[in-house]
């Protein structure tokens, strides 16, 4: 009771408020007593938080003196760096123009740059900027800073800023490195509206949340799902996070492949006529010609033929081939190719703006591969558009040459060889539309079980639509 009145008599409160000083000298958090002993704090203040947990006490009383600009150390346990046995100060640097500068930088009440250091015996061991303006933030990373066993804190926007700059240094195509931004980008301004500051702070629901906002298809949420997979496993590696949470995340199933038909030889035809019609010089529609039949007789994708290069072209004996890619064993992929696209690719003059012998077909070697790639996408949309083939776009070439390779007697090895592909992945999108596949395994069954009579004769045929329309009724 002589206790309860000190404290009382410190507080200035009257003898007629003892009582809520009895329920206050019961609170679970003592910081809360030590705060109301030493007169930082009011009784009132004091007597709101009461009902509160012990963490929820310290954190409104951390924000009520930092809002009154008082000095209030970080909470520490630990060491700094294996150094520090005590607390982290968190003080702000005032700059020339802050109306506090005078008042000393304890004052918190600023926008001022937020530091930190550390004392032990008098002694300072560490100083050091916090590099933010945020109050809540500078604790966070005070906390890191005490803690070195735990992750270390790094901004959402530092984190994606770094693991692109890891990408770059990797060597990975820009094409690769602008999905991934774009991606990212997307995660940093969602976590901006979230308030999540650092990437160890991001949590698989939070991932969900993310997921489900940005509305896109199977297809392209799976891809997204392994570039975030990517980014939260550098973070970890770097001790930025404790676990990389994007693995938790299923990656959707049963997702069903774009339906793309290949091309009919009526329709190869249009195209092929089309480029005739095409362009206002003799160059563009050479050009336009070239890049049709290297799509028609190698399938190669459209970013390959707009930077297809002369070396790749070279003689075998009595035909020319055309070299694909090395595969992983080294081994080198070549394929033939037909007399008159040799002539269309010899008859075409040197890209605009090149200087002396040019290495490539279609590029002068001057500006971005991106450009120019776009400028064979804007080139071969426009032949398209002229041919009047309805769904026209360069990627059919691939489905129509596995088509007639799966219908010659190719194998998914074979035809996944040439595309670049894998075997399932020819499985999956090619051989549903190869009708000649599915005659050569019905003459297979036939050969199999010889003698067997698999035709169906007409009366068979009458009786099982009868029988049809009788169980339809």
């Amino acid at each position: 009771m002589l206790e309860q009145l000190s404290v009382a008599r410190a507080a200035g409160v009257s003898t007629g408020n003892v009582t809520k000083v009895k329920q206050i000298m019961k609170t679970p958090n003592p910081k809360v007593t030590e705060a109301l002993r030493a007169n930082q704090i009011s009784i009132h203040k004091a007597w709101q938080w009461r009902q509160l947990s012990p963490e929820g006490q310290l954190r409104e009383l951390e924000l009520y003196l930092g809002q009154r600009g008082n000095r209030w150390p970080c909470v520490c346990t630990g060491s700094v760096r294996g150094k520090i046995g005590g607390m982290l100060t968190i003080w702000r640097r005032h700059t020339n123009m802050c109306p506090h500068r005078a008042k000393g930088r304890n004052v918190l009440k600023c926008n001022c740059p937020l530091w930190a250091d550390g004392y032990v015996d008098g002694k300072r061991l560490l100083r050091q900027s916090l590099k933010t303006r945020d109050l809540a933030r500078a604790r966070k990373k005070a906390v890191a800073l005490e803690a070195p066993d735990t992750s270390v804190f790094k901004a959402v926007g530092d984190a994606v800023t770094a693991f692109l700059e890891h990408c770059e240094s990797e060597g990975l195509a820009p094409s690769t490195i602008r999905k991934y931004r774009n991606a990212l980008g997307k995660l940093r301004e969602f976590c901006e509206g979230k308030g999540i500051d650092a990437v160890g702070e991001l949590t698989t629901e939070q991932l969900d949340a993310f997921r489900s906002g940005r509305g896109l298809k199977q297809i392209t949420s799976s891809k997204e799902l392994e570039i975030l997979r990517q980014f939260c496993g550098f973070c970890v590696g770097r001790r930025w996070a404790s676990e990389n949470v994007a693995r938790r995340i299923k990656s959707p199933r049963n997702i069903k492949p774009n339906d793309v038909e290949p091309f009919t030889p009526a329709e190869v035809a249009a195209i092929i006529a089309a480029c005739d019609k095409f362009g206002q010089t003799v160059y563009e529609r050479l050009r336009a010609l070239a890049m049709i039949l290297v799509l028609r007789y190698t399938a190669l994708r459209i970013g390959n033929v707009a930077m297809l290069a002369r070396d790749r072209i070279s003689r075998d004996g009595h035909r020319w081939r055309i070299f694909l890619r090395t595969e992983k064993s080294g081994q080198p992929v070549f394929l033939p190719i037909p007399s008159d696209m040799k002539a269309v690719l010899d008859a075409l003059p040197i890209p605009k703006g090149a200087v002396g012998e040019c290495r490539y077909f279609f590029w002068s070697g001057l500006g971005s591969e991106k450009a120019v790639k776009a400028n064979a996408d804007r080139t071969l949309h426009a032949v398209f558009k002229k041919s009047g083939v309805a769904k026209a776009h360069a990627h059919r070439f691939r489905h129509t040459l596995a088509t007639e390779l799966l219908g010659s007697g190719g194998s998914f090895e074979d035809v996944a060889d040439i595309l670049g592909n894998s075997p399932e992945i020819v499985r999956k999108h090619y051989a549903k539309w190869c009708p000649a596949r599915q005659a050569r395994i019905d003459d297979l069954m036939e050969k199999v079980h010889f003698g067997t009579d698999w035709t169906i004769t007409n009366k068979a045929r009458a009786g099982a639509i009868i029988g049809h329309d009788l169980g339809t009724n």
